[in-house]
């Protein structure tokens, strides 16, 4: 398979709805992502969208450019958590082929001021899972 230069591109407008309803899914209330009392007494100062989601919209990026056209294959995914995403910031995924080797991406998400708040590699058809 020849892999694509890049990765989709996805978007996500974090709300109090959103963070509302991820909490529901993923069972996790933590007052950091829902109550804005508690989040202003926290160095953020405002609630923070819960990690996973920027990290579920870097996964469905993935997916929709490389595995929905492929047979299952080892993949790797390296990442870092670096910035929180305030509720209300809109966050995009993105990625792109670095010249090592084929299957090697760079890939981020990042706030609408082009922080990175996650950021690391992909690998597809990664070693042997060790």
């Amino acid at each position: 398979m020849k892999f694509p230069e890049n990765l989709a591109e996805l978007t996500l407008e974090t709300s109090r709805d959103t963070s509302e309803a991820y909490a529901a899914l993923t069972f996790d209330y933590n007052p950091l992502h829902l109550d804005e009392a508690f989040a202003a007494a926290t160095p953020f100062a405002k609630p923070i969208a819960h990690g996973t989601m920027a990290l579920n919209l870097l996964l469905e990026a993935i997916n929709r450019s490389v595995k929905a056209a492929m047979p299952p294959v080892r993949t790797r995914l390296d990442i870092r958590f670096s910035a929180p995403v305030k509720v209300g910031e809109t966050i995009r995924t993105g990625g792109r082929r670095t010249g090592s080797r084929e299957g090697e991406y760079e890939v981020w998400v990042r706030n609408a001021a082009g922080q990175d708040v996650l950021s690391g590699t992909l690998t597809i058809g990664a070693g042997d899972g060790r």
